[in-house]
């Protein structure tokens, strides 16, 4: 019985005499590098020599594209980034997962830039990952449905009918009701939702359905009193978002200290974050001004992020199962794996859609809304 090597990089650039990692760029028609005719020439010479696979399709320049190998054990992980801890844990339970079963994964940050999202699409495409996970809904979601046609791919996302692909998804319409609800019972009538970039495009939808769930929710129970739903929003860039690790803080610490600097603004009695960050920097501003958090205001998120738990106070915030969604989609991904040796095909007929319901913690930060007016700023 015969046994045939598999041809590697490294036997082409012995062969050749030119370094592993330029056999790589060369062999993969690497975009902006450039090498002499001459050691092009010996790589390819030495590639056909060995025996290395061409692939049959040319490149659209009409070159030849060599065949690498599926990086059968890879998991891309996309993240708008990493410094909000909602992605960083969901990341991280599904290397967790992932390990497990002897996969790796790669960690991917697109900063919600939609050509940037494409380009790494690309990216992993010609990687031949073995999966995807979307830890957010995607900026360009019609090409990442073109790409489901070949490999698993996973979203994490807003409760939504708008896109055609295997989602695990919480509604955070009923989030916004979860807390809407809450402040009601607590007595709170004057209120400031302050945010990062809100819309109703896919990749705003979270906070957006947040927002609209607060504002339905007080117009049903607040027929017949008066009550007043303040927004502040902070407008965030891809490259705004990619220079700052801790934006999210600060857009809850900059907007909540204009609340409290505008007498118009002496009734309010809550702030919400549209997330737990923001939450932190909301919090972070009031304090520093002398008041008391839940006596002077009350504050509350959603996430429920490890940090929300922590003392001396505690935020009241949605519970939206972090590390339970990244362990799940590495599963559905997995099973998809298991079920073909060739690329995954996504089912046609149907696309798959799991729902982890919200549930409100409550904790230190919130409390009944004082009974004084207005508060001396």
């Amino acid at each position: 019985m015969s046994y045939h090597k598999k041809v590697t990089l490294k036997d082409i650039a012995n062969d050749s005499g030119v370094s592993v990692s330029s056999v790589s760029m060369i062999l993969n028609k690497r975009e902006g590098v450039s090498f002499s005719n001459e050691t092009v020439e010996k790589v390819l010479s030495s590639a056909k020599k060995l025996g290395y696979e061409i692939s049959s399709s040319p490149k659209k320049n009409g070159t030849p594209a060599y065949n690498t190998q599926r990086s059968a054990k890879y998991i891309a992980i996309f993240c708008p980034n990493i410094s909000n801890s909602y992605y960083s844990t969901i990341a991280q339970s599904i290397e967790q997962a992932a390990y497990q079963k002897g996969f790796k994964t790669l960690i991917i940050t697109t900063f919600r830039d939609e050509a940037l999202e494409k380009e790494f699409l690309q990216d992993m495409i010609k990687l031949h990952v073995s999966g995807i996970v979307f830890t957010m809904m995607p900026q360009c979601p019609q090409f990442l449905e073109k790409v489901a046609k070949k490999y698993p791919v996973i979203v994490i996302g807003d409760k939504t009918t708008d896109i055609d692909l295997n989602v695990i998804e919480t509604s955070n319409y009923t989030a916004g009701v979860l807390m809407a609800e809450h402040l009601y019972e607590l007595g709170h009538r004057n209120i400031a939702f302050l945010t990062t970039t809100i819309g109703k495009s896919l990749s705003l939808a979270m906070r957006y359905q947040r927002l609209k769930a607060i504002q339905n929710t007080y117009k049903k129970l607040c027929m017949n009193e008066p009550y007043n739903i303040i927004v502040k929003e902070a407008k965030i860039d891809p490259e705004l978002e990619r220079k700052n690790i801790f934006l999210e803080h600060g857009v809850g610490y900059q907007l909540c200290n204009e609340c409290l600097d505008d007498r118009n603004l002496a009734n309010l009695t809550a702030f919400i974050g549209n997330n737990d960050m923001v939450s932190y920097g909301i919090m972070d501003a009031i304090l520093k001004k002398g008041y008391q958090i839940p006596d002077d205001f009350s504050v509350c998120g959603f996430d429920n992020d490890f940090a929300s738990s922590l003392l001396p106070i505690s935020l009241t915030t949605v519970e939206h199962y972090m590390e339970d969604k990244g362990k799940k989609a590495f599963d559905m991904i997995y099973e998809k794996i298991q079920e073909k040796d060739d690329f995954f095909v996504q089912d046609d007929k149907c696309v798959i859609r799991i729902e982890y319901k919200s549930k409100l913690i409550s904790r230190d930060s919130t409390n009944v809304a004082r009974t004084r007016k207005n508060i001396n700023l």
